[in-house]
């Protein structure tokens, strides 16, 4: 497969309507989806922070994302961007100026995949930050990538991993970022001391308010049979 070749005239971007929780915001959103962790061609883990409980429960092979036409769009975006780093990283960076231009909207880069974005545009001597009418969001487990952002239109909600609660503690604590966690059963109240809110209302996250638990009801992934395990809440 020629990547370079496949991806002219093709966007990396996609239009939320066509992600079932995407779909469900009222602001105009974009989202990028690649294959999480290292299940790219190369091996390359894009998601660093992943534990081996959230990587057996992942979310990428849930509802329509499960079918093979689907995996192997997801595939080939994420061998480009592995391979061909830069030409990946011009083109992302076009395809947001067009879209900047036609007003506020939403975009997140991380749809099942957990890349620091920002790092990657300073590579090419790019920041998220030159986009006015852009506000990027994203769930991370990267501690380190909420501490050090420093851009007005990118919001993070930080993921409990089942083995991670003294950062959602500070975090939480700090109003730094809330913390979405998944629960297996009924979404409470109250977790940990924290209020909670739905997460699966819509997937806003920029208007949520700050210091609480995003509660988010666990989904089964196509062809993965459920262990108890951290990463979900199992109560």
């Amino acid at each position: 497969m020629d990547l370079i070749e496949y991806f002219k005239g093709k966007n990396l971007l996609s239009d939320g309507k066509s992600n079932t929780k995407l779909a469900k915001n009222k602001m105009q959103t974009y989202g990028l989806s690649l294959i999480p962790h290292s299940l790219n061609t190369k091996g390359e883990n894009l998601c660093k922070f992943s534990t081996k409980d959230c990587r057996a429960m992942c979310l990428n092979m849930t509802g329509r994302a499960g079918f093979n036409s689907v995996q192997q769009a997801r595939l080939y975006k994420t061998d480009f961007f592995v391979q061909h780093r830069k030409l990946f990283l011009d083109k992302l960076y076009k395809e947001l100026e067009k879209i900047d231009k036609k007003g506020n909207c939403l975009v997140r880069l991380n749809v099942v995949s957990d890349v620091d974005w920002e790092t990657e545009m300073n590579k090419i001597g790019k920041s998220l930050g030159d986009f006015k009418n852009i506000l990027f969001y994203a769930y991370t487990k990267n501690p380190f990538v909420i501490e050090a952002n420093k851009l007005d239109n990118q919001h993070f909600t930080f993921s409990y991993s089942g083995g991670n609660w003294k950062w959602c503690e500070k975090f939480l604590k700090e109003k730094t970022a809330n913390v979405a966690v998944v629960f297996k059963k009924v979404v409470p109240s109250i977790y940990n001391a924290f209020k909670v809110i739905s997460g699966d209302d819509s997937d806003e996250r920029v208007l949520d308010e700050k210091g609480v638990v995003v509660g988010l009801k666990y989904k089964v992934p196509r062809g993965v049979k459920y262990t108890k395990n951290k990463f979900v809440v199992d109560e």
